[in-house]
């Protein structure tokens, strides 16, 4: 056995190298800086990388060579060529439960009425939303939520969701868990939401779910 393979297999997984994809925008940029310190305060080598729709793509993702690829609450979709290089697992977290794959399932979610919603990690794959589940958290909807009020519910909840990822998995070499729960066969896509927004909009502009 080579000595790089020996060091490679003895190394603790607080060495492991990290690549953190987050979001800057104004919503949900608090909850990315909070997870960013908190896997600083972990691990030494952490590289961050923060992206919103319409920013190019970000080059060094190219170049990253390391054991994990978290995609925290970004929106990045994260070339099949880059998330293979992470050695032990490419995760995203999904601030939806799986029967929301895609986009807004916070706004569906409040105008249909559910009793819960929830936030689901999963390994990445070719598509989007589609790789194996490894955990969802539920919790109820508050009585008169609005979709702003769960979007910000959903995102306290992930991100609790992560730091017991991170802090009872990844950083002590434990398996992650696998769930048995399934995703949803509809993709919710921001073509589809705009043009529902503005349908639903026409006839019902107070509804909470635009709030």
């Amino acid at each position: 056995m080579s000595t790089t393979t020996t060091q490679e297999n003895t190394m603790s997984p607080i060495q492991d190298r990290i690549l953190l994809l987050l979001c800057p925008e104004a919503d949900t940029v608090t909850w990315c800086q909070t997870a960013e310190e908190f896997t600083r305060s972990i691990f030494p080598n952490v590289e961050a990388i923060y992206w919103a729709p319409g920013d190019p793509y970000p080059a060094e993702l190219d170049a990253w060579e390391g054991e994990w690829i978290i995609s925290f609450r970004g929106d990045l979709i994260v070339p099949e060529r880059v998330y293979t290089k992470a050695k032990k697992g490419a995760l995203n977290c999904h601030p939806c439960p799986p029967h929301f794959r895609g986009l807004g399932g916070h706004i569906y979610a409040i105008y249909e009425n559910h009793e819960t919603f929830g936030s689901t990690f999963h390994h990445m794959a070719k598509s989007v939303d589609t790789g194996q589940i490894i955990d969802v958290k539920r919790f109820a909807i508050a009585p008169n939520e609005t979709a702003t009020s769960l979007r910000h519910h959903v995102g306290a909840v992930s991100l609790a969701q992560y730091f017991e990822l991170v802090s009872q998995y990844i950083a002590k070499g434990v398996p992650l868990p696998t769930s048995t729960e399934n995703w949803g066969e509809k993709l919710f896509t921001s073509k589809a939401l705009a043009k529902w927004i503005e349908e639903k909009k026409a006839v019902e502009p107070d509804h909470r779910c635009f709030r």
